[in-house]
């Protein structure tokens, strides 16, 4: 982590991480770093500039209670100590192209006012449930997308309630009320 912002946001998120050392081998987290997009809408004369940034949980995993980690493999953020997770960080290689082809991903209402999309391909063609979580506001003017999380599923998805892509921007452009599931 470095105080360094690539883009003058008003929250705290960070925006450029430092490579991460377990004894000799570094892991490179640039992949992670802040970054923006640009979507136009299909159908509305609408245009959106989303900020993204990424959450430490997208590459490390909680310390269970019994849980022996060695102090090398803690993550040193700050508030938060979490174990380097190399399935997780192997998996967040994908976030750049998830992100770019938002539009195109199943989005679906994740709880606490968040949103998540999942299922991803890996190389070797296999498919699994990979649960990227977001939180999503406005500030500033600035429309800002943060993925909290991201893991693979243990158990099938389930059912849950779709939401569009499109209307998440378009509410967040005109200060709307976020997209809520609907009421059981």
């Amino acid at each position: 982590m470095t105080k360094k912002q690539l883009f003058n946001l008003p929250d705290n998120e960070v925006q450029q991480w430092k490579n991460f050392n377990i004894g000799n081998h570094k892991y490179n987290l640039q992949h992670l770093n802040a970054c923006k997009h640009h979507f136009d809408h299909p159908e509305r004369n609408e245009s959106y500039t989303l900020f993204f940034t990424f959450s430490h949980h997208v590459f490390t995993r909680s310390i269970k209670a019994v849980e022996n980690v060695k102090t090398d493999q803690i993550y040193p953020y700050p508030s938060d100590q979490r174990a380097f997770d190399l399935a997780r960080f192997k998996l967040s290689k994908h976030l750049p192209n998830i992100i770019q082809n938002l539009p195109d991903q199943f989005f679906y209402h994740g709880g606490y006012s968040r949103y998540c999309s999942c299922k991803l391909t890996q190389e070797n063609g296999t498919s699994i449930e990979y649960q990227v979580v977001y939180r999503t506001w406005k500030t500033r003017g600035k429309m800002r997308f943060h993925i909290e999380s991201a893991y693979p599923l243990q158990a099938p998805l389930g059912k849950v309630k779709k939401v569009n892509f499109w209307v998440i921007c378009h509410n967040l452009l005109h200060n709307k009320k976020p997209p809520q599931p609907a009421a059981k």
